[in-house]
């Protein structure tokens, strides 16, 4: 009995697996794909070829810190989404700014890590350069959790970018500060190789030296999603 079942129980198995490689290309599929900027410091950029996924931005480390630098520039210039089984291939060629905080601003993001104490931020410091024009920060934040008395917590509420004073000491070396500065001025073209940042007002300790120019480098990006 168990010999003429066998064939049946291999052939549901097969019939199985078909079934469910069918559900799974039925589903959705695509890719997307544009431009961004990549931080860098010194005076020539990273050689990076052909397009690349998207990914965290590099850390830097410089006497005292350790850092990295994002800008809310990341811009999409196509997304193309595949359905099989007759359902029509959608096309979106529009440019989006798809990480933009708040429209006609900038936000840079400053991860930071104080290797030792004195460091202090003061955003509105902050000097962000492109097309020829220099813009001061505007509002500092820090992203991270606060509880009713606005002490910094680990768990046990949402997390939001909280507003910071013009002076905020990094105290706690070791700690991962995850900081962001405001610019009133529309983000900067990810294409763009002119924009540099400047923090050398921004983040500093007076202990250590001055924080060097940090540029962008214009550079696709392409992902493919399900």
């Amino acid at each position: 009995m168990r010999r003429t079942d066998e064939p049946l129980v291999h052939a549901m198995t097969r019939l199985s697996c078909l079934f469910l490689s069918l559900l799974l290309l039925s589903g959705c599929a695509g890719f997307r794909g544009g431009w961004e900027s990549i931080a860098y410091v010194g005076d020539t950029p990273p050689v990076l070829s052909g397009d690349r996924p998207s990914r965290t931005p590099p850390e830097f480390e410089l006497p005292g810190l350790k850092f990295s630098v994002d800008i809310d520039n990341r811009l999409r210039t196509h997304d193309y989404q595949v359905m099989l089984f007759f359902v029509p291939v959608s096309i979106d060629p529009r440019n989006v700014y798809t990480k933009n905080v708040t429209a006609g601003r900038t936000r840079v993001f400053v991860t930071v890590v104080p290797l030792k104490p004195g460091f202090v931020f003061r955003p509105e410091q902050a000097i962000l350069q492109f097309a020829g024009q220099r813009h001061a920060g505007v509002a500092g934040y820090e992203f991270g959790r606060r509880d009713a008395q606005g002490r910094w917590i680990e768990q046990g509420s949402d997390w939001q970018h909280w507003p910071l004073p013009a002076a905020y000491a990094l105290s706690e070396p070791g700690r991962r500060y995850r900081l962001s500065i405001d610019f009133a001025v529309p983000v900067p073209s990810p294409e763009s190789s002119d924009i540099l940042l400047d923090l050398s007002g921004a983040l500093k300790s007076d202990s250590q030296p001055p924080l060097p120019p940090i540029r962008f480098m214009p550079l696709r990006w392409d992902e493919g999603y399900t």
